[in-house]
């Protein structure tokens, strides 16, 4: 191979290979377990092909934290800009975000082992909301298991209902939304609109109040894919949601620690189009957050390194952290 360069992240350094000709990649890839041998690093390192090189991802030993605050301000952008939820830092250390409003990104099923980051990842996805949008513009809808995610955003203005915690209030909520859903396109359709920013137009221009976003935040689904009923019921539900919600300004952000093929079913990742993948516990476990036969989300550091699916690309980030929730 010949070396290409190299690029310093918060958390690993890229190192970059072309193959020389006859090289396969395949055969570079198969060197990770020797490279922990020779590197003596504690997980072989993530190799993947990008444009033109191959990348071999090294883990730093002095590993930075990227401060939330550092990156989000706080500002409240106008009643028609698109919602835009902030995922993390990539390698040149730019702020690296997902538009809700795009068709791949209205939704996300998020995967992450114990000590991957999920929940700080989550809270941090939820601050820069916050940060960023008027309780006016945006609504959130949170559903909190472990009871321990968002205990800082209990009787905040942004809430679209309180912090939902158990199975019962979980479906309420969704069949809330579902009614949500079906209310606003009534009104899109009376007032001739296809979406929610151009109804939301017409509002403005006729002094009226917008229709305000909702982002729905579900940390931990499995715990409610115990029972039969409960399942069933949440299932259809996002599967209305995800096939039909975005253009009524509704958005659903699904996370698991155990994203097992019982949990995340082929209706669960067929109607949540955006993924993001932490650490996970085996290749089997990153093949469903991502799809295919996408392993490397077994091969991250865990501690909000993670992987952003954008179309059949892996951008490899790292999420903000708020060590000290202050809120707006």
């Amino acid at each position: 191979v010949s070396y290409q360069g190299a690029a310093v992240g918060s958390a690993f350094i890229r190192i970059k290979l072309k193959p020389d000709l006859g090289v396969k990649v395949v055969s570079i890839a198969n060197r990770s377990e020797d490279l922990k041998v020779h590197l003596g690093i504690s997980a072989p390192p993530l190799i993947a092909t990008q444009a033109g090189y191959v990348s071999v991802d090294v883990p730093r030993k002095d590993r930075q934290i990227v401060n939330f605050y550092n990156y989000i301000q706080q500002e409240h952008d106008s009643i028609n800009s698109a919602v835009k939820i902030a995922l993390g830092i990539d390698l040149e250390g730019k702020l690296i975000e997902a538009d809700l409003s795009d068709p791949n990104n209205c939704h996300f099923l998020v995967g992450g082992t114990t000590g991957s980051g999920k929940s700080e990842f989550l809270r941090s996805l939820l601050l820069s909301l916050i940060y960023r949008y008027s309780p006016q513009q945006l609504k959130i809808a949170l559903v909190d298991p472990k009871r321990v995610t968002f205990p800082e955003f209990e009787s905040k203005p942004w809430l679209f209902s309180p912090v939902v915690k158990d199975s019962e209030k979980a479906i309420a909520l969704m069949d809330n939304l579902v009614t949500e859903m079906e209310r606003r396109y009534q009104l899109f359709e009376v007032n001739k609109c296809s979406h929610l920013d151009a109804y939301n137009q017409q509002k403005i221009q006729q002094q009226q109040a917008p229709e305000p976003r909702i982002v729905c935040i579900f940390d931990e689904y499995a715990d409610f894919m115990t029972e039969r009923e409960t399942r069933n019921a949440l299932e259809q539900s996002i599967k209305r949601l995800g096939a039909m919600a975005r253009a009524a300004g509704i958005h659903l952000i699904v996370a698991t620690q155990r994203p097992e093929a019982r949990v995340v079913t082929p209706i669960i990742r067929s109607n949540l189009p955006g993924r993001i993948a932490l650490s996970t516990a085996s290749e089997a476990d990153s093949k469903i957050i991502l799809g295919g036969n996408q392993t490397e989300g077994a091969y991250l550091l865990g501690k909000g390194d993670l992987l952003y699916q954008v179309g059949a690309q892996l951008q490899r980030l790292q999420s903000l952290f708020a060590d000290v929730v202050r809120l707006p």
